[in-house]
């Protein structure tokens, strides 16, 4: 199999087209949908680059990674779009494992003005946008799949490496513990001067600081693709070292890749020194708005100094980031070459 993979340019938000040719046949492969807003953006890339070189009869495959709106929230529009040319759409939804008790109490922190924070606030939008994709599913008759890794896949089409069940389940059980709930606007620091010359010259210093995705970001899916030159592809959303590390321990080969999506638009908090050194690709792609938070700087000057022969590629400064894994298979774009960070 090989690919014509694509990061669209979205801001701090995520959507990857992956177009696969495998057996003289083709199927396109979308993970995460960006903000609502960004559907159209999709739509359009997809129409104009993908669309008109393929069957009408192509199978189209939905990964949502995880519910929060920069991931989830163009999905319903794409749902609309593609209609029945979903033959798979995987979705570990949160919903499916939270009881009716939970969520109400959830809802009510959410409309409290004693408890209300900005946490609350997102737990219980990622709720609300779960609903709205599961009834635009059930419209459909598109059955949710789970995506974990210890499912089996009836293809091979990539594999889900992360996260398993027990794992997933685990993290849902941290944000949507309601004590927790209670306290944790009360725990909100204030933000941090970001020094950009400290940032270089102490960068994996920083970057090993705080390693500490919220358990949302951790229940991310990390999918692989390996093509035919058996050359590794990670897509890791918004994941953080621990879902590595958990993926690792479950008997998933996730070194020494190909290509590495850098991980919540290049946030200090999803990976550590060690783990860009375990990544050790060719190329790191991100998906950011290029503030001094996505893609932070210490962890671009970390990844230069412990991986010097790879190269960086953010949207920010790129616009639409474009690879195919093989010459010549896929229609020439007349693209300019990218610059590295």
């Amino acid at each position: 199999m090989d690919f014509s993979i694509d990061m669209l340019s979205l801001g701090n938000a995520d959507c990857n087209i992956i177009w696969t040719k495998a057996e003289n046949a083709d199927f396109v492969t979308i993970i995460d949908g960006g903000n609502p807003k960004d559907a159209k953006t999709i739509i359009e890339h997809y129409e104009s680059y993908i669309k008109p070189h393929i069957s009408n009869d192509s199978p189209i495959l939905i990964i949502n990674t995880h519910p929060h709106s920069d991931h989830i929230g163009g999905l319903v529009d794409l749902v609309h779009y593609f209609k029945n040319k979903i033959v798979r759409f995987y979705y570990n939804d949160p919903t499916d494992y939270i009881e009716e008790v939970k969520r109400n109490e959830i809802k009510s922190l959410n409309e409290s003005f004693l408890y209300s924070n900005q946490r609350v606030k997102k737990l219980f939008a990622s709720l609300q946008q779960s609903d709205d994709l599961s009834d635009i599913l059930a419209q459909y008759g598109i059955s949710k799949l789970e995506a974990f890794s210890d499912n089996n896949l009836d293809h091979n089409l990539f594999e889900f490496v992360g996260p398993s069940k027990t794992f997933y389940l685990e993290q849902l059980g941290y944000f949507t513990n309601i004590d927790n709930l209670k306290t944790s606007g009360s725990n909100i620091q204030p933000q941090s001067v970001i020094n950009e010359v400290l940032e270089g010259l102490n960068s994996c210093d920083i970057v090993d600081e705080k390693n500490d995705a919220s358990a949302e970001n951790l229940t991310s899916v990390l999918t692989k693709f390996i093509d035919s030159s058996n050359r590794k592809y990670l897509f890791t959303a918004d994941a953080g070292v621990d879902a590595f590390e958990s993926a690792v321990s479950n008997g998933y080969n996730i070194k020494d890749l190909h290509f590495c999506q850098l991980p919540h638009h290049g946030s200090r908090r999803n990976v550590s020194t060690n783990w860009i050194s375990n990544f050790n690709p060719k190329r790191f792609w991100v998906s950011a708005n290029g503030s001094k938070k996505h893609p932070r700087k210490a962890v671009i000057s970390c990844i230069k100094k412990n991986l010097p022969d790879c190269k960086i590629y953010s949207t920010h400064k790129t616009g639409t980031i474009h690879i195919n894994s093989k010459v010549n298979l896929f229609p020439e774009r007349n693209w300019s070459a990218a610059e590295p960070l």
